[in-house]
């Protein structure tokens, strides 16, 4: 009886809820501040429904629970949130990989019409197809136009979109230009300076530009001195990966805002958002030691956590053992619905009223001025397995070991290796790929050229978000790649612990003092 009155209930107020969300107006009410309890409880009655309505309808979903000898409704006799904690996880390895589409499909098939596919090829090489029914597009559409409407508010001029995210099959990219086509002039350029450039430049300062890509291009576009960036009213807008606050400064130098966005193929391109209260919050923990203690877990991860605002109400967002983010769509209408999905991203919630009184403890009531929304906060860590981001493209150091050891003269004089982020004097993001030799071994008398064009090729074979991010990487911010004497260089410390260290994000003093050798670029 619990169960038919919850979802009962549900369906009711799911109709009323959709009354509101097209349009923008409207759509605020649903976000208004004081019901985020509300919100929280509701999340997750519709992610017990999700879950249910999954297990019985979905053929795969069915078999994944079947082989774990996990049941198809859950007990709540303890409470809807204990209960949904004992749902196995899930990840591409272990169910998106297993099954084929159709088989992960409500109904087991995929319907003739209104069905999107968009693509994603990540650290594995292999595309990875997703596709978005009509109701799930038209939610993503309606967060999208939401977020953007807020940030119109501050706009001098019409506002005119210049998408700059990779197109094609890419996810964001064909997302974003079909979410904001309804509510302002776009234009689907890609990561193409010297055209984004010209449409400003023929289009004139009458615009307020509202920029849209990776941060390390929006960085190289707002370095380019072709243009008097100063005459135009520009919005910055970024995803695929985080920004250091130095970063971000810059990029203001020229925009009057810069917002990032949290999302992700495998699951939407738009989860979480920046806003001000965010990134005030994001500055406080990089100033006070103290505050990031009690708050986040910069210390253990050694980065600073880009920090974001989601809506509990369609996203349940949990944090494993392992630290690593499970994300259960608890709306109903996705075609293929992900139950405790996990991306393998570090990152962990924090409710708003958790937060308030630390913030008020240490001095920095002041941040919850430029709170607008009570929804919770995600800190967001990076990758989990040790991946690095380029460009919106995710590499992980296995990916290059993989490349190592299947070369003849590599696979014997090479130690070890290491992919190192880093932001340089100039406030760009680089990667840089440090092999290190053998002991006795010296890079004189390598063919280093050769050897490095080898490795990146085959990191590009069989990485197509890799290809693409060097296809479209500013001059400035193409990956390097050296060979390091044993125990030089970034490897000068290696030995003093048990583990080889296979990623290291550095910041700009820090890559100085390692002593990079960056004369070794990747060629586009």
């Amino acid at each position: 009886m619990k169960r038919l009155l919850a979802f009962a209930f549900l369906a009711v107020l799911e109709r009323v809820v959709r009354l509101f969300m097209p349009r923008v107006g409207t759509h605020r009410i649903l976000l208004a501040p004081g019901i985020e309890p509300l919100r929280w409880k509701l999340g997750r009655l519709r992610a017990w429904r999700t879950f249910e309505r999954t297990a019985r309808t979905v053929p795969a979903y069915r078999q994944f629970l079947a082989e774990r000898g996990f049941p198809r409704r859950l007990d709540t006799r303890g409470g809807v949130e204990a209960a949904l904690l004992t749902i196995p996880e899930m990840d591409k390895d272990s169910y998106i990989k297993r099954w084929s589409i159709p088989e992960r499909c409500v109904g087991g098939r995929i319907p003739r019409r209104g069905v999107i596919v968009d693509e994603s090829s990540g650290s594995s090489g292999t595309p990875t197809s997703w596709i978005r029914g009509p109701r799930e597009r038209q939610a993503t559409r309606q967060i999208l136009q939401l977020g953007y409407s807020n940030t119109a508010k501050s706009m001098k001029h019409p506002p005119f979109v210049l998408n700059a995210f990779s197109l094609g099959a890419w996810a964001t990219g064909m997302n974003v230009t079909t979410s904001l086509t309804d509510v302002s002039m776009i234009k689907s350029i890609g990561p193409d300076k010297n055209k984004i450039i010209q449409t400003m430049q023929e289009f004139g300062p009458n615009f307020t530009y509202v920029i849209l890509s990776y941060p390390p291009f929006l960085k190289a576009l707002f370095d380019d001195d072709r243009i008097d960036w100063s005459q135009y009213d520009i919005v910055a807008a970024f995803g695929g990966e985080g920004i250091s606050e130095g970063m971000r400064d810059r990029i203001l130098q020229v925009a009057h805002s810069a917002y990032g966005s949290y999302g992700a193929s495998d699951l939407e391109i738009n989860l979480a958002l920046e806003t001000d209260f965010t990134v005030e919050l994001r500055r406080a923990i990089a100033e006070s030691p103290e505050l990031a203690k009690r708050i986040s877990k910069r210390a253990e991860y050694g980065v600073l956590p880009m920090v974001f605002q989601f809506n509990p109400f369609n996203y349940l967002i949990e944090t494993n053992d392992k630290g690593e983010l499970l994300v259960t769509i608890a709306r109903a209408e996705n075609l293929n619905p992900r139950i405790r999905y996990n991306i393998h991203d570090r990152g962990h919630v924090l409710r708003v009223s958790e937060l308030e009184p630390v913030l008020k403890e240490l001095g920095y009531g002041r941040v919850m001025k430029s709170k607008l929304l009570d929804l919770p906060l995600l800190f967001h860590y990076g990758r989990s397995d040790l991946s690095v981001d380029f460009n919106g493209a995710v590499i992980g150091p296995d990916s290059l070991r993989d490349v190592i050891n299947a070369h003849e003269l590599l696979l014997g004089i090479v130690e070890n290796h290491r992919l190192i982020s880093f932001e340089d004097a100039g406030g760009d993001r680089q990667l840089h790929l440090a092999i290190q030799l053998v002991e006795g071994r010296d890079p004189v008398g390598l063919d280093a050229g050769a050897l490095a064009a080898h490795v990146f090729a085959e990191l590009r074979r069989a990485n197509g978000d890799f290809h693409n991010a060097v296809l479209t990487s500013d001059d400035a911010m193409l990956p390097t790649l050296a060979f390091y004497r044993f125990r030089e260089g970034p490897f000068e410390g290696d030995g003093a612990k048990l583990k080889n260290e296979y990623v290291a994000h550095l910041e700009a003093a820090e890559a100085e003092a390692a002593g990079l050798d960056l004369r070794i670029v990747a060629e586009k």
